[in-house]
């Protein structure tokens, strides 16, 4: 097939000197694609950097406290990824010797490891031709055959799939075209304003001969955004505050945070942090921190935090300690614990 192979010609020419493409080890290319997932490059970078530095084998990972990878993580977001990549890392140990299969179905059963992760992991480190599709791979293929089903139909998922098998079995070399795939949808191939006429597919790409590459990919409606009104409790007793431990279920799961109240409105927040304060002897509501804004999935959150004086004893247990401001910092925290030491600092 002539389109893959002036694709790979392409990517040799144009790749970007990332630092997860100079090396074939299969276990820093699992750890550069889980970060890599919703996250822009220049996001990853650093934490990248950091975190092999850190868990430097698949063995360092495994023996790792899960705060501790948590921590490494904090501000990257979607924490649950860290938490696989741990799950996953003893899985390897225990089950395989610390090395990563060769085969698909038996790389499928390690946690954390889906069909997109286990084709790159295949495909980049070890050559072999197994399919990818991400969000990058969607819109070439969409925009190049011009697809009409929705990506997210069963139609579009199996044509995807489908199509970037036959296109990866005819490459001279998996590993640089998977990558010079993914590449393209990144550089050229971007959501908006592609740049078509620098598009070593742009002569045979159906939506570009019609001028419509712009509409393309089809998508379903978005999910409507949700508004809450969200109230950190920020007890304070002397130099210390109360953190608590979010647990499964909740956004930010083994991540710490401050405890909240949550409402539909603004009124109602303020009447919930006023109730409890009332029905607790031992507090007195002193004020507010800034206002923020946070955005959680689809959820726009006006965040209010309100500091609380403690008057009472104090004890920590496993899922609620009273830290100092330093001592919170060495915690893994939300992004929006973070914020909210911040603005307490500030004040």
């Amino acid at each position: 097939m002539e389109v893959v192979g002036k694709l790979s010609e392409w990517y040799e020419r144009v790749a970007r000197p990332l630092p997860w493409r100079q090396t074939r080890d299969p276990y820093a290319i699992w750890i550069s694609e889980v970060m890599l997932q919703q996250t822009q490059v220049i996001t990853v970078l650093p934490y990248y950097a950091r975190f092999l530095a850190r868990f430097p084998t698949l063995e360092s990972l495994a023996q790792a406290p899960e705060q501790d990878v948590l921590k490494l993580w904090a501000g990257l977001g979607y924490y649950s990824r860290a938490r696989n990549l741990h799950r996953g890392a003893d899985y390897l140990v225990k089950n395989h010797g610390g090395k990563f299969p060769k085969d698909r179905q038996t790389l499928l059963t390690v946690p954390g490891i889906g069909p997109y992760t286990a084709g790159a992991i295949l495909s980049i480190a070890f050559d072999l031709p197994e399919a990818i599709v991400d969000g990058n791979v969607q819109r070439v293929f969409s925009r190049y055959y011009r697809l009409e089903a929705q990506l997210e139909s069963k139609q579009g998922r199996e044509f995807f799939w489908e199509t970037a098998a036959k296109w990866v079995e005819r490459a001279a070399s998996p590993r640089l075209f998977n990558q010079a795939l993914m590449e393209l949808g990144a550089t050229l191939c971007s959501k908006a304003n592609p740049h078509c006429a620098l598009c070593p597919l742009t002569l045979s790409c159906k939506a570009r001969k019609s001028g419509v590459q712009a509409l393309y990919p089809i998508r379903k409606a978005r999910r409507p955004m949700e508004t809450l009104w969200w109230g950190p409790l920020v007890y304070r007793k002397g130099e210390k505050v109360l953190l608590e431990l979010n647990g499964p279920g909740e956004w930010w799961t083994g991540l710490w945070d401050f405890p909240h109240v949550a409402a539909s409105s603004e009124p109602e927040l303020r009447t919930q942090v006023h109730q409890r304060a009332s029905e607790e002897p031992r507090v007195r509501l002193e004020g507010e921190l800034d206002r923020q804004q946070h955005t959680v999935t689809h959820h726009r959150i006006h965040v209010s935090p309100f500091v609380l004086r403690w008057n009472g004893k104090t004890s920590s247990s496993g899922k609620r300690v009273w830290v100092s401001a330093d001592e919170a910092r060495k915690l893994p925290l939300s992004s929006l614990a973070e914020k909210v030491l911040r603005s307490l600092a500030a004040n």
